[in-house]
């Protein structure tokens, strides 16, 4: 079977993206209506802690629409047996349509569902904290929790479902992860349209991908802090909308047409440390941001410092894994992240020598502005 991405090369410019975003407070409430569009039957592979909240209201669209609804709790690893064991679990039953729906790895796990079966694909987010549920990607890790595939659908979602009412009860830090991992795509955008890398369709960045993650870095400096302090409330105001937009939507189509760099790479190596296996997705992505920008020797721009600042993200590793860290463990960070290939999206070739610098050089700042802010104090 021809993979997803053996139709694409370098010499081609590609743009991908889901089939339908709907945003809006209650659209949960149109999942039937949606998933009609695609099939007459559906199954819910649903985060098992979320589905007493979302599932009554699923399937009562469902019901409505006239779709026959079957519903798989999801609550274990996401393993790169995970497909088989979901496809197991389903049988006979011959649905049409995966809704999936929770946070990043349930929907991943809907995605695995979907890529055995051939299946249309509904996501549905219930925190904010990536851009997983725009994408045609999807993770596997193995059982440490360590980041094992990155597998690819034949196409993106059909629909992505985003209630900002039901996104808005989700805890702040959660919100805060999802703008340390959005707040990374122009930077990556760029550097991949510089460099001589590729997107995660193994092809050249379109302009116009480019634009979006500026975008998306634009909307969030602009509307960041109020939307952090409407995160966990549960009232959405238009500050939220407008970041979850751009976090979910911009971000997505940022990165995969865009391309990343730096800081994704860098999550490779994170989960080698003391506590960085556990360190939130986008509180790796922050952490990297500082080192891309210490590597084209730039500081962090001031009103991205000011956002970092009010969301509490990382700009040292000591910081992201509240462990203190040796030059040993830094190494063997560096050394994870080198091979990844998104390390070719730079504007420049990195060698091993320079990725340690910068992220000494980073560590050594943090440690001396936190000695200058104990002296204020």
């Amino acid at each position: 079977m021809t993979h997803p991405l053996d139709v694409f090369d370098a010499g081609m410019t590609v743009f991908g993206g889901p089939g339908r975003y709907v945003q809006g407070q209650g659209v949960l409430d149109r999942t039937g209506a949606f998933a009609a569009q695609l099939g007459r039957s559906a199954v819910l592979l649903a985060d098992a802690v979320i589905l007493p909240l979302i599932g009554p209201r699923i399937a009562a669209s469902c019901t409505a629409a006239g779709l026959v609804l079957e519903v798989l709790p999801f609550a274990g690893k996401l393993l790169p047996s995970a497909a088989a064991e979901l496809d197991a679990q389903l049988g006979a039953r011959a649905p049409q349509v995966v809704i999936a729906a929770g946070g990043g790895r349930a929907i991943d796990a809907g995605k695995a569902l979907a890529d055995r079966r051939g299946l249309a694909l509904i996501t549905l987010p219930t925190v904010a904290s990536n851009d997983a549920p725009t994408s045609k990607n999807y993770v596997l890790y193995d059982e440490a929790g360590h980041l094992a595939e990155v597998r690819h659908l034949r196409r993106s979602p059909d629909f992505v479902v985003v209630d900002t009412a039901l996104l808005a009860t989700a805890p702040r830090a959660m919100f805060a992860a999802g703008l340390g991992d959005a707040l990374s795509k122009k930077a990556e955008a760029e550097a991949c349209a510089a460099g001589r890398g590729t997107t995660m369709f193994l092809s050249r960045p379109p302009r116009l991908a480019t634009v979006i993650a500026a975008e998306c870095h634009a909307v969030l400096l602009e509307h960041g802090v109020a939307a952090l302090a409407a995160a966990g409330t549960g009232q959405p105001t238009p500050a939220f909308e407008a970041a979850v937009e751009a976090m979910i939507l911009m971000a997505g189509l940022g990165f995969e047409s865009g391309g990343l760099s730096v800081p994704h790479a860098l999550t490779r190596g994170v989960p080698l440390l003391p506590g960085g296996a556990t360190a939130p997705h986008g509180f790796q992505v922050a952490w990297g941001l500082v080192v891309h920008h210490r590597l084209l020797d730039q500081p962090l721009p001031a009103d991205l410092s000011a956002l970092y600042t009010a969301a509490g993200l990382p700009r040292t590793l000591a910081a992201l894994t509240g462990q203190t860290v040796a030059p040993a463990q830094i190494r063997a960070l560096a050394e994870a992240s080198l091979p990844v290939r998104h390390m070719l999206n730079f504007p420049r070739p990195l060698d091993l020598p320079q990725l340690i610098a910068a992220i000494e050089t980073v560590e050594a700042a943090g440690t001396e502005a936190a000695r200058d802010t104990r002296r204020a104090g």
